[in-house]
């Protein structure tokens, strides 16, 4: 038999593809639970878990549930970042273009010139660096 025969439904067996699918089915294995579905699902499910234990004065499994639900909206944070990120270099038709020095300034982390005073501060720009 050979391998790659046209007409053979090819799988995906390596990597991840996407990424930051919203509607991605995770299996949790948490404590004393098993849960399955989307993030979002997933974090409210352990959060609801940790007020239940809570309830019960069970303080270390509220916390166990609470880091597992905190995982989880790390998840779901880093989709909203990878959007804002998008976003952020794709051009805006409504917003002028601006230049590197003018992002560069936004950008400045630096202290500001009424605490190094303003003789001693020089203005760093990308074309000097």
């Amino acid at each position: 038999m050979r391998h790659g025969a046209s007409g053979r439904r090819q799988r995906n067996r390596g990597g991840r593809r996407g990424g930051n699918n919203r509607t991605q089915v995770f299996d949790s294995n948490g404590p004393d639970v098993r849960i399955r579905g989307t993030a979002h699902q997933i974090q409210e499910k352990y959060v609801a878990l940790a007020k239940d234990a809570a309830g019960m004065g069970d303080r270390i499994l509220e916390q166990s549930y609470l880091q597992h639900a905190e995982h989880y909206q790390r998840i779901i944070n880093s989709w909203a970042e990878a959007e804002d990120f998008i976003r952020d270099d794709e051009p805006s038709e409504k917003a002028p273009q601006r230049s590197r020095k003018e992002k560069a300034k936004e950008d400045d982390l630096g202290l500001p010139s009424s605490i190094i005073g303003a003789e001693t501060s020089k203005e760093v720009t990308l074309e000097d660096a």
